[in-house]
């Protein structure tokens, strides 16, 4: 019987990586309004460019990975993220700031798709669910934490805040890749081979189509989060917050997505049934509506409560359905964090575009919005036809 491999290691990685990621890039938005002028459409456009690179780069990224060595790959993604931030650091022009934002986002790339594949490689099809729920969970909390500690740290600490602190944890990632490599080559010489598990992969109670509906859902879930995250500075303005305070309020919808991944974690019942996949889907439109109109901050907050919820359950799905039966995870990462990559790109883009076109200021919320609800109609076409197979 094969050992249980400690993967401890790589957990802290991820969660390293979220807290760096989200405080950089959300916090980047506020410098951009603040120092270069960016309104909603500016920023817009920005998460939009975001979102391009990331779709090839992840593609990329996993693939590379899977060739050349996972420990390899994550290298280069720690490396060049922290190379990245310190050109933006020595530039403080705007054409300084984009472009370390364009080469961190493409070496970041080379990060996700592994940790993802490390966390789920050499699992039994029992214990998989355990290892993705709880790197859901770290991953979702310690972003949390990026984002609602961010305004405070770029408020206290200043300007330099926004690069110093990434780029530290990256370097010290970076370093952390050799006694992990050590660690996993130990292991695997040691251990004997897992037992296929490929027959419980295909029993009926995991029926395929599920990834296809998954695989459909997280662009749209990632469409919705990224047009809030673009448009966060613009809100924070409308209803009076500072940065400090708009970090905490607008981090709402982020711990309740950790406590849904700590939930749906230790719950397993939403596994392979439709019914659960769809009120997510049907609430994420519900809530991305709501705080993009809401005029009170306690409208808000609840309106992030029910978001967080729902993205919650449409990344999970997607991850785990991704995961659940595959045999090469660092490729499988990739195409899920390319999809998440074709979210982040088009929700600002369709929004930015709706914008440009109407000269409204609400054109974000409902040029998304149209496209959730045809997500959801294609969700449910998807459904259909596996039905009629039957």
């Amino acid at each position: 019987m094969r050992a249980n491999p400690s993967k401890s290691g790589y957990y802290i990685l991820e969660g390293l990586n979220s807290f760096a990621t989200a405080f950089y890039f959300n916090y980047l938005l506020f410098l951009l309004r603040d120092d270069h002028g960016f309104g909603n459409f500016q920023n817009l456009l920005v998460g939009a460019v975001h979102g391009f690179i990331y779709i090839g780069g992840s593609w990329y990224g996993g693939r590379f990975g899977q060739r050349h060595g996972y420990f390899t790959s994550l290298r280069i993604g720690f490396g060049g993220m922290a190379a990245s931030i310190a050109l933006g650091g020595l530039i403080p022009a705007l054409w300084g700031q984009l472009l370390a934002l364009w080469l961190w986002t493409f070496t970041m790339c080379f990060t996700w798709p592994i940790l993802e594949a490390l966390v789920s490689e050499h699992e039994s099809v029992e214990r998989l669910p355990n290892r993705v729920g709880l790197y859901n969970v770290v991953w979702a909390t310690t972003a949390a934490m990026g984002y609602s500690m961010g305004g405070w740290i770029f408020e206290h600490f200043g300007r330099a805040s926004l690069y110093v602190v990434p780029i530290g944890i990256h370097a010290a990632q970076f370093l952390a890749t050799w006694p992990l490599r050590a660690r996993h080559d130990a292991w695997l010489a040691a251990a004997p081979p897992l037992a296929s598990t490929k027959e419980s992969h295909g029993s009926e109670s995991r029926p395929r189509y599920f990834q296809r509906l998954a695989w459909t859902a997280n662009p749209f879930n990632y469409m919705a989060a990224n047009t809030i995250l673009a448009v966060v500075p613009g809100i924070a303005g409308h209803v009076g917050l500072t940065i400090p305070q708009a970090g905490l309020v607008m981090s709402v919808w982020y711990y309740v997505r950790a406590a849904a991944f700590l939930k749906l974690w230790w719950w397993p019942g939403w596994h392979y049934h439709f019914g659960w996949f769809l009120s997510a889907f049907v609430l994420l439109l519900v809530g991305f509506v709501g705080v993009l109109v809401a005029p009170w901050v306690w409208m808000l907050i609840v309106a992030q409560i029910i978001f967080g919820w729902a993205s919650a359950l449409l990344y999970y799905s997607a991850l785990y359905y991704a995961m659940d039966g595959s045999d090469s995870h660092g490729a499988d990462g990739g195409i899920h964090e390319a999809l998440i990559g074709i979210g982040i790109c088009g929700g600002p883009a369709v929004s930015a575009a709706g914008q440009w076109l109407t000269g409204q200021a609400m054109a974000p919320a409902w040029t998304v919005t149209a496209f959730l609800a045809g997500g959801i109609a294609l969700a449910w076409r998807i459904r259909r036809q596996e039905l009629r197979k039957g």
